[in-house]
């Protein structure tokens, strides 16, 4: 297996090295951190660059079965009726460390 040289991997986004389920749980907790709503087609124009529609929903989709995320029924930001997404309260501190190291700084 070949190795980058290491001036590349000093130039790489500490987000590369995430998976699409913990980029999508990093931007959730993100949202949630700051007191802000996130539903999907929010996430889905804030990840855009990072993963297709159907990348989000099957990460969304995993997240829910690992238990890590969770969603409820409310009110979006224009007034609509939305599933609301959140990180569950046992996975929030590991979410929150991975978004610190890895996602908080990422260059978009």
């Amino acid at each position: 297996m070949t190795e980058l040289p290491k001036n590349k991997l000093n130039n790489r986004n500490p987000s590369d090295l995430l998976s699409n389920e913990f980029k999508v749980a990093a931007e959730i907790y993100k949202f949630n951190s700051q007191g802000k709503k996130i539903w999907f087609n929010l996430l889905a124009t804030n990840l855009k660059n990072e993963m297709s529609h159907t990348t989000l929903m099957n990460a969304l989709s995993t997240l829910k079965d690992w238990g890590i995320t969770k969603a409820e029924y409310g009110e979006t930001e224009k007034g609509r009726a939305g599933k609301l997404l959140y990180i569950s309260g046992e996975s929030t501190e590991t979410i929150k460390m991975i978004y610190e190291k890895f996602w908080k700084n990422r260059h978009v």
